[in-house]
């Protein structure tokens, strides 16, 4: 999934901001099957409550609002800098 402002798809590791000013940290990628160490619980086909399993977007930890899931790109996400530098 790519930032809606930006020519740069999101990975995980990257610090963005959310919902205006939520610094958060983007822990998986659904897409691409992947996830920061710790996270693999997340990762998992095992059907959720409601029915389904998360399979695309990204899953971003923040500390106002926990775990956020973004199915879609959303222009409230913005990136800030990524783990790599």
């Amino acid at each position: 999934m790519n930032y809606v402002d930006l020519d740069r798809e999101m990975a995980v590791g990257d610090i963005v901001l959310v919902e205006g000013a939520v610094q958060g940290l983007v822990v998986c990628d659904f897409e691409r099957w992947l996830c920061l160490d710790g996270y693999e619980d997340w990762l998992t086909k095992k059907e959720m409550v409601g029915g389904g399993y998360l399979s695309n977007g990204v899953l971003v930890k923040t500390a106002e609002m926990g775990m956020v899931h973004y199915a879609v790109p959303d222009a409230t996400i913005v990136f800030v800098e990524s783990s790599s530098g």
